[in-house]
């Protein structure tokens, strides 16, 4: 069950990536839209909780931004999502070796 949660957190921050990299604005909107969404649900895990979390809160602010023509502000926020987006065996190898 956590893979799959996880795995939804990181599958979010994709399609996020990847429909900005494709310049298609109203992709771009469902899928910060959706993030925003998901953030709210429950989640057991409390990783994966504060992952969502974190994503909500990226991409409502996003929004925010591409919904004032702020596309350059916006776009300090992509470094983030490439984290949010890298699997998960990365960061707890980094955390172990610390």
């Amino acid at each position: 069950m956590i893979d799959t949660q996880l795995s939804n957190s990181r599958a979010q921050a994709a399609a996020i990536l990847k429909a900005w990299g494709s310049n298609n604005l109203a992709l771009l909107h469902r899928n910060l839209d959706a993030a925003a969404e998901e953030a709210l649900a429950t989640v057991a895990d409390t990783g994966e909780s504060e992952r969502l979390e974190m994503l909500g809160a990226i991409a409502g602010k996003m929004r925010l931004l591409l919904d004032s023509d702020q596309l350059y502000s916006a776009a300090r926020y992509l470094p983030m999502l490439r984290h949010l987006a890298a699997p998960a065996v990365a960061a707890l190898e980094y955390a172990y070796n610390c």
